[in-house]
């Protein structure tokens, strides 16, 4: 591979296993900053064979097994040897459990060069939410907090699914999946849930994610590894323990940032690139317990 990492990549096709349009905002990216020409996996290309958000196909494994599986199949489908592709996870704040948090994970697998190399985004910038549900009334109201019909919505009989109608974008499209659950939940006690449509295409406050998260992962991939120069030295590790500004005691804040190489053992801890070096107390376990 080419030691200048800002070229290790021009001049190749790769490939980004989506099927949610999710090219958009990545193609341009990576076009710009490494050189590659940007394609997408031939029609009939099925991503949600690996997982589907409304958990009718379960995900098997992590975030990064998925889109490794992604990026594996659509390099297979599309004949390239150098591919893209994103996961996205959504749980609790650990920090507000009140909040979501949406982790998106944007992988590059280079088959050739035996080479991974990732771009993540956290954000609480996410429209995330799941209800269980009655009427069209109660759906409509679920809609109007979650963006409806700019952000589609998804409705789902039984838990698990039995049915469901994906990418609800419209009120007579809504109204119509609202009455083919209700009548398929006749006389059963079958619960009917609704929920936002977190595919790309139908989400735009997650294709915003997605597009910081391939930010990060064009930056990465543009980087020289200090100790083996390859392409891939970035973030690897959160380094928590900002001192409270009061009792000194180590918080849950960051307190630096571990780089490393997407192949050989090189790392380096960073400090905060904001220069903070304490937190007030009322983030401090034992000031504020």
């Amino acid at each position: 591979m080419a030691r200048d990492p800002a070229r290790a990549f021009a001049g190749r096709t790769l490939c980004i296993a989506t099927m949610h349009g999710k090219e958009r905002v990545v193609a341009p990216l990576l076009e710009a900053r490494l050189g590659v020409r940007c394609v997408v996996p031939p029609p009939g290309f099925d991503s949600d064979r690996f997982g589907t958000f409304s958990g009718d196909v379960p995900r098997l494994g992590t975030a990064l097994d998925a889109a490794r599986a992604k990026a594996d199949a659509g390099m297979t489908a599309s004949g390239t040897d150098l591919a893209v592709a994103s996961e996205g996870s959504f749980v609790p704040h650990p920090d507000a459990p009140f909040l979501q948090l949406g982790a998106e994970l944007v992988l590059l697998v280079d088959r050739r060069e035996h080479l991974e190399i990732v771009g993540e985004d956290l954000t609480t910038e996410t429209n995330h939410a799941r209800r269980r549900c009655r009427d069209l009334d109660e759906i409509r109201a679920f809609g109007q907090r979650t963006g409806f019909p700019d952000h589609g919505l998804v409705l789902v009989l039984g838990d698990p699914p039995q049915r469901v109608h994906r990418g609800l974008r419209d009120l007579p499209a809504l109204t119509a999946a609202v009455t083919d659950l209700q009548r398929a939940a006749a006389n059963r006690d079958v619960p009917m849930f609704v929920s936002s449509d977190m595919r790309a295409h139908h989400n735009p406050t997650r294709m915003r994610a997605i597009e910081r998260a391939a930010a990060a992962l064009a930056t990465r991939a543009a980087t020289p590894c200090p100790g083996c120069a390859l392409p891939g030295f970035g973030q690897v590790e959160v380094v928590r323990g900002l001192p409270c500004a009061l009792c000194g005691a180590p918080t849950s804040w960051p307190r630096a940032f571990l780089h490393g190489c997407a192949r050989c053992p090189t790392r380096r801890e960073l400090p905060r690139p904001d220069g903070r070096r304490d937190v007030d107390p009322g983030s401090c376990p034992a000031c504020n317990p």
